[in-house]
C-alpha cells in the first residue's frame, strides 16, 4: 500500500503527548537540579536516624532517613534523606555536613549533586518530540518533481 505522504495522527498524537508529559515532570524541577548541582540553598548538619531501602527488579537501593538542621536554625526538616547515601555510610546518630536546596524530602552533600543531568536529558528529549510534531504538521508536505522545495522550506524555517 502507497504512503499518502501525510503523516500518521495517531503517531503524531503520541508524540504529542509524550513531550508534554515530560515537559510536565522536568520544567518545574529545573531550578531544584540547578541548585542541587550547586549546593545552593541554607547549609546545616544531617543528623542520621535510620536507613530507608527499596529493593526493585533484583536490586537494592538504600538512603538514610533523619533530620536537617540549618547552621543559621532557620531551616529544620524531619523525615529527609541524604542524596546518596548508602548503606555504609552511616551509624544512626552520625552526623553529616548538608544542604538543603528546596527538594522536598531530600538534602545534599555540600559538594552537590549530579542529578540535574537526567533532569536536563529529560527537557532536551521532550523538545525534540515536541520539535518533530510541529515540522510533520505545520511544514508543507513535499511535492513530487518539486526541486526547489528544499529551499522554500529551509527559506520558510528561517523566516520565522
Amino acid at each position: 500500500m502507497a504512503s499518502s505522504g501525510r503523516p500518521s495522527g495517531f503517531v503524531s498524537l503520541l508524540l504529542l503527548l509524550a513531550g508534554i508529559l515530560l515537559f510536565w515532570m522536568t520544567v518545574p524541577n529545573l531550578g531544584t537540579a540547578a541548585r542541587a548541582a550547586t549546593a545552593n540553598g541554607p547549609r546545616g548538619t544531617f543528623i542520621a536516624a535510620h536507613l530507608v531501602c527499596v529493593g526493585h527488579s533484583g536490586h537494592t537501593s538504600c538512603e538514610w532517613s533523619g533530620t536537617f538542621h540549618s547552621d543559621d536554625g532557620t531551616v529544620e526538616l524531619t523525615g529527609v534523606k541524604l542524596y546518596g547515601s548508602g548503606r555504609d555510610t552511616f551509624e544512626a546518630g552520625q552526623t553529616a555536613p548538608a544542604v538543603d536546596v528546596g527538594n522536598v524530602g531530600r538534602v545534599y552533600a555540600p559538594a552537590g549533586s549530579r542529578s540535574w543531568i537526567i533532569t536536563v536529558v529529560l527537557v532536551v528529549a521532550a523538545y525534540v518530540l515536541l520539535v518533530v510534531v510541529a515540522r510533520r504538521h505545520l511544514m508543507p508536505p513535499a511535492i513530487p518533481g518539486d526541486k526547489d522545495f528544499f529551499a522554500r522550506r529551509r527559506f520558510m524555517l528561517s523566516s520565522k
